[in-house]
């Protein structure tokens, strides 16, 4: 799931499986430390930050949050939920039929459970006891209707590629659903856990008719927190659902509002101020402010909770920050070239720089975050992969053999993210290391959006920067955007043997055999450079020094997180 959105580096949720996040901050799903906040300079000499596992569960409610986004929800239809912001909303709001926890594994949500009779059905047997915030009880025709809006063609779903095998959807059943496939698709039931699987009310979303989602129109759902006000251009207020279905996990906070906060120093500097409880997308640029305000030797926000305190906590994402390669008929044509680029980038540099030490150097273009099954045969295939970072003599080597092109090498860039500016002078300097021309075209944040969903657009352009993130761990949900065709592969490259390879894996419901494909098509993927891996970054949390409760791996997209947070006392 994937597509245009409002954040620079981050391509909007048009189709697909996996949650294609390019949040230029170390954002964000996947293990981890202690209990505790990050150390100042803690992790290694350079000063890396350390990976929390969790936080202590909260001990008490609590009057409401303040959280900011980065930007305002375009809407909170679930199938046009296409960016962080309505993601990181519905997911407190709207619940999937499937739901992935914080420990990332795929639990019963709306769907108590669900059965597989043969490879081309999938049954879900419904919950009993579940109501819509508009007090409605949901039914499996609720249910039929919300998956179905993903098929048809003229509501233009985000969450389409998930669909494309499906032959139908039907409430079979007072409390059961069956879904057919034309053919066997593995990742069809794990996206049921992401916003592709989200239920809504039929009735209250025919009378919002085209409002549905939007401030006027609102949406009906089953989540333990309720839509209670959108002020357009300003905030988004949750209210509790004290009748939601689930009790051991009703909210803490009475409330949640959201407010918009696009400038990262404008966030950063609220968290400082104490004017915020909470936000996922802390500036990395903010961090040793942060850090140093929060008592420095911890990092745990004092003890006193007074305004000003902070908490700054890393989790590990799925996340995978790459260089992507857009134009196969300019200077990167040559797949020399690529790898020449590649090896001379100093990625170690880059994570220093770009993100305060707060990712890891990247190998594949999925993260070892995506490795949610056979992890022993997934880790080998990855560290059998070589250092994609190497001798400058080997690089140069490549670029004589291949010849140097006499066109430089254009990278876009985009000033709105603090990290970009650096990435793309590292890869300035790491072209012109080893006998390449590189420019650099620095764009507005609205114009580098314009990359991700125009071709026009990114004419004369032969690399730009994404991070792409599974809403669910598994690598085939970041490889098949390299397929033939996909929307992403914005390069057109097309390699017979790695679409099919992909194919296989998407289709096969044995995990090992899966793992084997996969570590085949990812070694094609590599050799061929045509998504640049740079580094995975962990998944960066503030929050107030009185709270605690909240994730920290990266499942704040598909998670009701805001109901875990309360008082520490």
């Amino acid at each position: 799931m994937s597509h245009p959105l409002a954040r620079p580096g981050r391509p909007r949720r048009r189709r697909g499986t996996a949650t294609v996040l390019t949040a230029l901050t170390a954002c964000t799903a996947l293990a981890l430390s202690a209990c505790a906040g990050v150390e100042k300079g803690a992790g290694s000499s350079t000063g890396t930050p350390e990976l929390t596992e969790s936080m202590p569960p909260a001990k008490s409610e609590v009057a409401g949050l303040r959280w900011a986004l980065y930007a305002e929800p375009s809407s909170l239809d679930p199938i046009y939920s296409n960016d962080f912001p309505p993601m990181e909303v519905l997911a407190n709001v709207c619940e999937s039929l499937l739901r992935i926890d914080p420990d990332l594994s795929v639990q019963p949500s709306l769907a108590a459970s669900w059965t597989n009779p043969d490879p081309l059905t999938w049954v879900y047997e419904l919950r009993d006891g579940v109501t819509f915030h508009s007090g409605a009880a949901m039914t499996a025709e609720d249910v039929a209707y919300s998956l179905g809006r993903n098929l048809d063609k003229s509501l233009g779903s985000y969450h389409d590629a998930v669909y494309k095998n499906v032959a139908s959807i039907e409430a079979s059943g007072d409390r059961e659903i069956t879904v057919k496939l034309k053919k066997p698709d593995a990742q069809f039931n794990q996206a049921m856990a992401t916003p592709a699987g989200r239920v809504i009310g039929k009735a209250a979303a025919l009378k919002a008719g085209k409002k549905l989602g939007r401030p006027d129109g609102g949406v009906d759902c089953t989540g333990p927190f309720a839509l209670a006000n959108w002020s357009a251009g300003k905030s988004i207020t949750l209210e509790r659902n004290d009748g939601y279905w689930d009790r051991a996990r009703v909210a803490k906070a009475a409330e949640v509002e959201f407010e918009f906060i696009r400038d990262p120093a404008a966030r950063t500097t609220a968290m400082l101020a104490g004017e915020l409880d909470g936000s996922w997308f802390v500036p990395a640029s903010g961090y040793g402010k942060l850090l140093a305000q929060g008592g420095g030797a911890t990092g745990d926000g004092g003890q006193d909770g007074k305004a000003g305190d902070t908490s700054l906590y890393f989790g590990r994402t799925t996340g995978s920050y790459v260089g992507m390669v857009t134009d196969l008929k300019g200077p990167l044509a040559d797949v020399r070239i690529r790898q020449a680029l590649s090896l001379a980038i100093d990625r170690e540099g880059i994570i220093s720089a770009a993100v305060s030490g707060a990712a890891e150097p990247l190998k594949a273009p999925a993260a070892p975050g995506t490795w949610g099954y056979a992890q022993p045969e997934l880790k080998a295939a990855y560290e059998a992969l070589p250092d994609p970072s190497g001798p400058a003599e080997e690089a140069k080597k490549l670029v004589t053999q291949a010849g140097a092109p006499a066109e430089p090498i254009t990278i876009a860039v985009t000033g709105s993210q603090s990290e970009m500016p650096i990435i793309g002078t590292e890869i300035k300097r790491a072209g012109e290391s080893i006998g390449l021309k590189v420019d650099i075209k620095t764009l507005p944040a609205d114009n580098y959006n314009a990359l991700y969903s125009d071709a026009k657009a990114r004419e004369g352009i032969d690399m730009l920067f994404s991070l792409w993130q599974a809403d669910y761990p598994d690598p085939t949900a970041i490889y098949q955007y390299l397929q033939t065709g996909d929307t992403f592969n914005f390069a057109q490259w097309s390699d017979p043997e790695f679409d099919r390879l992909i194919n296989e894996a998407k289709a096969t419901a044995d995990t090992d055999q899966r793992a084997q494909l996969i570590a085949r098509a990812q070694k094609i993927a590599v050799d061929q450079s045509i998504w640049i891996p740079l580094y995975t970054p962990f998944n960066p949390l503030y929050l107030n020094p009185d709270l605690t409760g909240a994730p920290l791996n990266s499942v704040q997209l598909t998670y009701p997180w805001a109901a875990d947070i309360g008082g520490k006392k």
